[in-house]
């Protein structure tokens, strides 16, 4: 039977709610009193039933968000309705909606079909050379035929009130909304935990989002959400070659509004007790002591891997918490920060400065079996609860049960090591603040050298993993083929090598010398050594990371040149894990370690430090294939040169996009901006910094890290942080704006994308004891506002290049002139790469 329509939203009936499903106050209501006091939600309204005699708590809540279905009684045939949030625009030109039904009289959420029409024009050019990466304009201007629309914010006052001025009238139309209701459950779950978190915070933040099914692009996504660093978000998820990418379109700020929202809680310690069972199972109790930084929340947001499951939450009297693990996160979230999510609930909101103590158990594997008494412990940075962030230091102490025949090394200073049966327990606690814990372990021979004050062990197995094991007999040990050269469906069983496969453990002594030599070069630009001890330990994979004290680094760092040769690694793959993988992660123990990077724009700095520090280390063995300027040419090169992608990766976008740089049109752009360009921003500042007359060229070069490093220890560096430090120590000559300023470095090499390319006209005549060279340097590539301050050489026969002077640019096309005491044979373009250029 239809129901009876309304003639108008705005017809006046008493409010009506079937049961008081939550105490709703004054604050929390989402219907202005205009239209409030109009609007009856009888059959639409959707509760979920509780315990007798309990009121619903937040599981409950979350269910009846979950729950939320079109209601397909009230449907609208609407046009010209309009949604801004801040520079974006939705326009629902044409077509029909439908509100989700109402939960306790509170409206989140609408779906439309239609036409409709959205146009975003972000005001930030990074943000505008970013959307004309994706959509090859710097606007979004695109129209969309369906939208899924989730909030917290006052669109259903907008929506409604723009219904009733128009005089709407809802129809009953069952099939409009079934043809929702399965992708609207299938959504749902993506936005309750974000809705709930505002229906349970004193002070709610506004959140709107809206998934559009566009006419050019596709599904897109459209987020302003105030709790994010960053609140309005236009991106896409991609699968390209089987690939999962979400490409991040823009992400940016409010145009007038307030700075970035603080996170609820800061780390003041972790106590953390793991026992790993013989099956590798891991079983841990997690004590955090939290500051409270901007209260009236009640939602406590943790990180924990997906592979633990969390058994207990408790406040510190042992009360036992409500929370939400690894439910639906939005897949923008998870591009950005991963899907390890847990929320804990608590009782009451907090007050700002207020300490909570938290107390949680979990159970799982995140420890597996590489074979051959290898193991390799994933989820290294979640592998306990902790407050998300690279820049959140605290204290912490860590307590370890494990199987008596395996060594276990851990971040922290040792206090004690006993067995118990079958168990070995051992304690380790932090000396200084730190911004993660670790622990790996395994069948390790270990190597201990005295590096002065730092005692440096090493840890690695006998044998190597399974997978190497098995590269190893494919590559020596091809299978016999029958006649005809067809390849068997069944293989025969495994047969001997032909010699011994390689040790890892046979490489600790020379590499536990190697890392001490590079410790020491270190010290030179970084200041001492922040620990005490250095565990550097083996693990299965390709690639390595630095934790405080503890670096994990792949088999094939452990391998001799031979071994590598014998597995078929590439000349460039060798280099990488014999010159800068090792190096790359000590270098951590100041960059990333000591300290941290706020959010993901300025990770690039830590990341890019270190790899150009390894590399100077690298240049000191003097060996001509891992010499400093050989990097630096592979680095330009992978920084102009397609590899098998759409873009080159260098378009992908400036340095301070981080994780963004990684797109279904650049899925190298992080690995090859980051790490490459990062590299050669740090060499440019060295070389504009250094003095070659002076007895330390580099003094003013590392006099910029230790400042650095004594300022912003145990906090986070962002990208202005490291533009007024270098600012302190700038020299004349970097002064090319005449303002003392260096924005003009840090704006082309940091916050934009674009490489020069120089190209030199000239003419030479006789002048008094020389020559008067006169030209033309011409500059592509970049905007005609790029300075650079280009050094130029005369190039002569049977000697060395002669320096003529640095050309400032100024446009396409500086003119220069030079007196040179011989007359060149051609011109030459800063041939001792000082500067990041492709030259002809």
């Amino acid at each position: 039977m239809r129901a009876e329509p309304w003639t108008t939203p705005c017809r006046q009936m008493p409010y009506v709610a079937t049961v008081p499903v939550v105490k709703v106050s004054a604050r929390m209501l989402s219907l202005p009193a205009l239209v409030a006091g109009l609007i009856v939600w009888g059959p639409a309204e959707v509760t979920q039933p509780t315990p007798a005699g309990r009121e619903p708590g937040p599981h409950d809540l979350y269910q009846a968000l979950n729950a939320l279905r079109a209601d397909s009684t009230r449907i609208y045939y609407v046009r010209d309705l309009h949604i801004r949030r801040d520079t974006v625009r939705i326009s629902l030109v044409e077509g029909k909606l439908a509100f989700l039904a109402a939960y306790n009289g509170r409206l989140t959420g609408v779906v439309f079909t239609g036409h409709g029409h959205v146009l975003a024009l972000p005001r930030d050019p990074i943000e505008k050379r970013s959307l004309a990466h994706f959509l090859g304009a710097p606007l979004l201007d695109q129209g969309f035929r369906s939208a899924y629309i989730r909030f917290t914010d006052h669109t259903d006052e907008e929506l409604l009130q723009q219904l009733c001025e128009v005089k709407a009238q809802p129809v009953d139309e069952p099939t409009f909304a079934e043809g929702w209701n399965q992708t609207v459950a299938n959504l749902n779950p993506w936005h309750s935990l974000r809705i709930l978190t505002d229906w349970l915070a004193e002070e709610p933040h506004p959140y709107f989002y809206a998934g559009l099914l566009g006419d050019v692009s596709g599904p897109f996504d459209l987020l302003v959400d105030d709790r994010r660093s960053e609140p309005v978000l236009l991106g896409q998820p991609r699968w390209v070659g089987g690939v999962r990418y979400y490409d991040v379109w823009a992400s940016f700020g409010p145009v007038n509004g307030p700075g970035p929202l603080a996170a609820p809680c800061a780390p003041l310690s972790y106590r953390i007790d793991t026992s790993i069972q013989a099956d590798l199972t891991l079983q841990g109790t997690s004590s955090l002591t939290l500051q409270v930084v901007r209260g009236g929340e009640r939602v406590i947001p943790l990180e924990l891997s997906r592979w633990l499951t969390v058994e207990s939450a408790e406040d510190g009297e042992r009360n036992a918490l409500v929370f939400f693990q690894n439910e639906a996160v939005n897949r923008h979230e998870i591009a950005e920060r991963g899907n390890d999510s847990l929320l804990v609930v608590l009782p009451a909101s907090t007050r700002t400065g207020q300490e909570i103590r938290l107390r949680i158990s979990y159970r799982g594997k995140v420890i597996s079996d590489a074979g051959n008494g290898v193991y390799f412990v994933g989820d290294r940075g979640s592998w306990y609860p902790h407050v998300g962030g690279a820049d959140q230091f605290a204290s912490f102490e860590l307590t370890f049960h494990w199987p008596r025949p395996l060594e276990l090394v851990a971040t922290g200073k040792k206090l004690e090591e006993s067995q118990e049966g079958e168990s070995r327990i051992g304690r380790w606690r932090s000396e200084v603040p730190l911004p993660v814990a670790g622990f790996n372990l395994g069948a390790y021979a270990k190597e201990t050298v005295d590096a002065g004050d730092v005692k440096i062990d090493l840890y690695a197995n006998h044998q190597l993993e399974q997978a190497i094991l098995q590269r190893l007999r494919r590559l020596q040990v091809p299978p016999i083929l029958p006649p005809g050269g067809r390849r068997p469906t069944v293989y025969p069983p495994p047969v001997s090598l032909p010699e011994a496969p390689p040790s890892p453990a046979a490489v600790l002594h020379q590499l536990a010398l190697e890392i001490a030599e590079a410790t020491h070069f270190f010290e030179r630009y970084n200041g001492p050594f922040p620990y005490q001890r250095l565990a550097v330990s083996q693990i299965p994979g390709t690639f390595g990371q630095g934790w405080p004290g503890l670096v994990y680094l792949p088999t094939f760092s452990f391998l001799s040149p031979t071994a590598q040769q014998r597995l078929g690694l590439s000349a460039r793959d060798q280099e990488q894990f014999t010159d800068v993988v090792p190096y790359h992660e000590v270098a951590h123990q100041w960059w990333g370690n000591v300290i941290g990077w706020p959010n993901y724009r300025d990770q690039w700095i830590e990341e890019g430090l270190a790899n150009y520090i390894a590399l100077l280390y690298a240049d000191t063995k003097k060996s001509p294939e891992h010499t400093l300027p050989v990097w630096l040419e592979r680095y330009r090169k992978e920084l102009t040169a397609k590899d098998g992608s759409t873009d080159f990766p260098e378009e992908a976008g400036p340095l301070l996009l981080g994780y963004r740089l990684r797109s279904s049109k650049t899925p190298n752009g992080f690995e090859r901006v980051v790490y490459g360009k990062g590299t050669w921003v740090f060499h440019m500042l060295r070389r504009m910094l250094g003095d070659p007359a002076a007895g330390n060229p580099d003094a003013r070069f590392a006099q910029l890290l230790r400042s650095i490093l004594e300022s912003r220890r145990y906090h986070g560096l962002t990208n202005r942080d490291l533009e007024r430090a270098v600012e302190a120590l700038m020299t004349p000559a970097m002064d090319l704006e005449g303002s003392h300023s260096m924005e003009w470095f840090f704006d082309q090499w940091v916050r934009s994308s674009g490489i020069p390319h120089y190209a030199v006209e000239f003419t030479a005549r006789p002048q008094g004891n020389g020559f008067l060279v006169r030209g033309m340097l011409k500059q592509t590539g970049v905007p005609e506002t790029f300075l650079a301050a280009v050094p130029l050489f005369a190039a002569r026969t049977g000697g060395k290049p002669v320096p003529l002077g640095t050309v400032v640019t100024s446009g396409q096309e500086t003119p220069f002139h030079f007196h040179s005491p011989v007359r060149p044979k051609r011109l030459l373009i800063d041939p001792h790469m000082t500067l990041l250029c492709v030259t002809q």
